[in-house]
C-alpha cells in the first residue's frame, strides 16, 4: 500500500516543537505519589530506595529532585519513574 503525504503536510510534521515543565512539588510521600497502585502496601521506603531519608544525590549530596514526564525517552523506556537532581543533573529511578 503507497500512502502518498502533501510536501506541505511533512513540513508540518517535522517542524520544531517545544515543551516547558513547570516544577510543582509534592506533597507528601513520593513513592505513593510515583506508585499510587502500591500505596498502603509493602512498598520500598525512601531510606531502601535513596539510601537515606533525605534523599540525597550520590553525586553532588543535594536533595532537589524532578520527576520525570512519562512521555520523556527514560521513562518510556526504563518503565520506571525516572528524577533527575536539580543540582547536578544526575539522572537515577525510584
Amino acid at each position: 500500500m503507497l500512502i502518498f503525504v502533501s510536501h506541505k503536510t511533512l513540513e508540518l510534521m517535522n517542524k520544531p516543537r517545544f515543551f516547558q515543565a513547570v516544577l510543582q512539588e509534592v506533597k507528601g510521600n513520593v513513592l505513593d505519589h510515583v506508585y499510587p497502585h502500591l500505596k498502603g502496601s509493602n512498598q520500598l521506603t525512601l531510606t531502601e530506595r535513596m539510601g537515606s531519608q533525605e534523599a540525597k544525590c550520590c553525586e553532588c549530596g543535594g536533595n532537589h529532585w524532578m520527576l520525570l514526564a512519562d512521555e520523556q525517552v527514560a521513562v518510556a523506556q526504563g518503565g520506571k519513574p525516572y528524577m533527575e537532581c536539580l543540582g547536578c543533573g544526575e539522572m537515577t529511578h525510584l
